[in-house]
């Protein structure tokens, strides 16, 4: 008796197993067509670059119309992290300005539903700055 107890226990435990997917995969179904507007988005920003970055803009993607500084008054120094939340879901142009005033523009960024880590350190801010003076 106790051997058939424990083959049936087993038996249950395997199919709950083997339908976890399917119950995970409708739960995920559920959570994306709940609302009709994507979920929006969390960009934490490490600065792993010498110089600090004073300001954040986004416009809408072909616009030279920027937004507030996302910053507001907050400077990103060197080795500093600042998140941003509630990004609503759309494609952007981000632009980022440092101490030395200098602009770093990249194009055509998706940010939908996302968590995002931004590293940005010196090699790809210089490159960056170098591509937006050449536009």
């Amino acid at each position: 008796m106790h051997t058939f107890i424990h083959r049936a226990s087993y038996l249950a435990l395997v199919a709950a197993l083997a339908a976890a997917p399917a119950f995970a995969q409708q739960d995920l179904e559920t959570k994306m067509k709940g609302d009709d507007r994507p979920s929006d988005s969390q960009i934490e920003l490490r600065n792993q670059s010498r110089w600090s970055l004073q300001e954040l803009y986004f416009a809408p993607v072909g616009s030279d119309h920027w937004g507030p500084n996302q910053l507001g008054h907050h400077s990103v120094h060197p080795d500093d992290t600042f998140t941003l939340t509630g990004i609503r879901c759309d494609k952007y142009d981000v632009k980022m300005v440092d101490d030395d005033d200098n602009e770093c523009i990249v194009r055509d960024v998706s940010l939908c539903g996302a968590d995002r880590i931004w590293r940005i350190d010196n090699r790809d801010l210089s490159r960056c700055q170098a591509r937006t003076n050449r536009e």
